[in-house]
């Protein structure tokens, strides 16, 4: 059995007009076991210090294994919700093991989809600070863990920080696809790394960012100049991004009974006060499915009934719309040039979302390169894009030009 393809990304977020709802449970048997979320530490619980701490201020750390040559930390943070509110945010910091003679460059990997549940937090994982490792693999853990290119990261001299993201890991409903609160936590991430000693993390930040942590890290630079003025934002690299929210099928998108939607509506209904009265009864219980356990939990339970979850269209709803159409990617400019990989046969994250976002961002007037891999998958563009990332976060490093995807950029 091959469900790996289904269970990534989200597919709620980028569907549009130009694609086809798909079955939800496609590839997938919900008679095979899923793991379930990790059991959630002491550690994951608030500090004390988080009522006098500024965004950033690190909470609390204790060592984890480390790959050769390099120590790392599991950590927590004071991070804010896109409306202002301190959360205890959690993640990894991972830095090379010699003695550097200038500040660190800081990369902060923003994750894909794991979940709702705070025992969905990548960095609860045993050895959590390690090469990617996707989610179903032969050491059966229930969510994607590590950093893509973490060896090369880290001999390139990057310290890198791994936010899990509010609401996993540490105390609160997760908002999820909430692009603020994401890039807060993000961007805090990386200003936690400035504070742990030996770590000699400078104010250069770049971000790479795929599926959910695609938007995380576009909302980033789109928030940083005002947000986290302390650091400087140098590149935005993004695989697969869920870009899109608002999209012509939005309707659509809502009744297909796909798990991520049971997950932003969870996430939209506490961040937004919004109203649940599109549930049916199966909904809401799907909903609270989507809030204990992670997204393959979730996968398995709507293979239980085929009885619809959402009885009403979202866009009847004007505080629904409004939530969605805050959250698209490319609204704003972004304070640093933009990167997007992504494949043309993309089935969870469709290239369409990247194209209405390449409209917004240009018109904004965001630097913008899209390097489109013709044929490539939702995860297969990690591997392939890897050479290619690698060198462009360099070059932006080095402040060389950029080679630009907007019809009038120069």
């Amino acid at each position: 059995m091959n469900f790996r393809r289904v269970l990534i990304g989200v597919v709620g977020a980028a569907l549009v007009s130009t694609a086809v709802v798909a079955q939800p449970l496609q590839g997938f048997d919900p008679a095979v076991d899923v793991p379930a979320a990790l059991p959630v530490t002491s550690f994951y619980e608030a500090s004390p210090k988080l009522a006098g701490a500024k965004p950033g201020d690190l909470l609390k750390a204790e060592p984890v294994a480390a790959p050769a040559g390099a120590r790392a930390w599991r950590v927590m943070y004071a991070s804010r919700t896109w409306d202002d509110q301190p959360v205890a945010a959690t993640g990894l910091i991972i830095v090379p093991d010699d003695k550097a003679s200038r500040p660190r460059p800081v990369l902060v990997w923003a994750h894909g989809t794991t979940g709702g549940a705070r025992g969905c937090a990548p960095s609860l994982a045993p050895n959590p600070a390690r090469a990617f490792l996707e989610r179903g693999g032969a050491a059966g853990y229930p969510i994607d863990i590590g950093t893509p290119y973490l060896e090369d990261l880290l001999a390139r001299g990057y310290v890198v920080a791994a936010p899990d993201y509010q609401g996993l890991g540490g105390p609160g409903v997760h908002q999820y696809l909430v692009g603020d609160t994401a890039a807060r936590g993000s961007l805090d991430a990386a200003r936690a790394a400035r504070q742990v000693r030996g770590a000699k993390a400078g104010a250069d930040v770049v971000m790479l960012g795929w599926s959910q942590g695609g938007q995380a890290a576009l909302a980033a630079g789109e928030i940083a100049s005002a947000y986290a003025p302390d650091l400087r934002v140098r590149a935005i690299a993004t695989l697969a991004p869920s870009a899109t929210i608002m999209s012509p099928v939005v309707n659509q998108l809502f009744r297909s009974n796909t798990p991520h939607v049971y997950e932003i509506i969870r996430s939209y209904a506490s961040a937004y006060g919004l109203s649940t009265d599109l549930l049916s009864p199966r909904g809401r219980d799907l909903v609270e499915v989507a809030g204990q356990g992670c997204i393959l939990e979730v996968f398995k339970e709507i293979g239980r009934s085929k009885e619809p979850g959402v009885i009403a269209d979202v866009t009847d709803d004007p505080a629904w719309t409004a939530a969605l159409e805050r959250n698209q990617s490319g609204l704003r400019v972004s304070a640093a040039p933009v990167l997007v990989v992504h494949g043309s046969a993309d089935a969870i994250v469709p290239f369409g979302s990247t194209e209405l976002y390449q409209a917004r961002a240009c018109a904004v007037g965001t630097k913008l390169q899209i390097d489109r891999i013709e044929g490539g998958d939702h995860r297969s563009i990690i591997p392939t894009g890897r050479d290619g990332i690698l060198r462009w976060l360099e070059m932006r490093l080095r402040g060389e030009p950029l080679a630009q995807s907007c019809p009038s950029a120069g």
